[in-house]
């Protein structure tokens, strides 16, 4: 987001709450922030805020960080499918067609 975006937020945010005022400080904290947010995003936040609440938005309530790529689900999926392959080799013979002893009273299929 440039200067002239975090302007624009702050105008609005000022004329539609008007007690609050922004510090010259507070401006310059917006523009270190609000540097590597999106001005649509946020802007979309702003709206949103302010259709729900009285009170100005902090930057926390409007932040809108870059989404960072990670492969943890593919990850996490290749791990889970190598732990099922695994405790399949790692199960007996007789154990894998055979129902526990307790629940094979209780079922429709005979273990053998």
């Amino acid at each position: 987001m440039t200067k002239e975006e975090v302007v624009k937020l702050l105008i609005l945010i000022e004329s539609v709450y008007p007690n609050c005022i922004f510090k010259d400080e507070t401006v310059q904290q917006w523009f270190q922030f609000c540097s590597e947010m999106d001005y649509e995003k946020v802007m979309a936040k702003v709206k949103n805020h302010i259709r729900k609440s009285p009170f100005p938005p902090a930057i926390a309530d409007i932040a809108v960080f870059p989404f960072e790529e990670n492969d943890f689900p593919e990850m996490l999926q290749e791990w889970m499918k190598k732990g099922r392959e695994r405790i399949e080799r790692e199960r007996k013979p007789e154990q894998r067609n055979s129902l526990p002893e307790w629940l094979a009273e209780y079922s429709a299929r005979k273990s053998f």
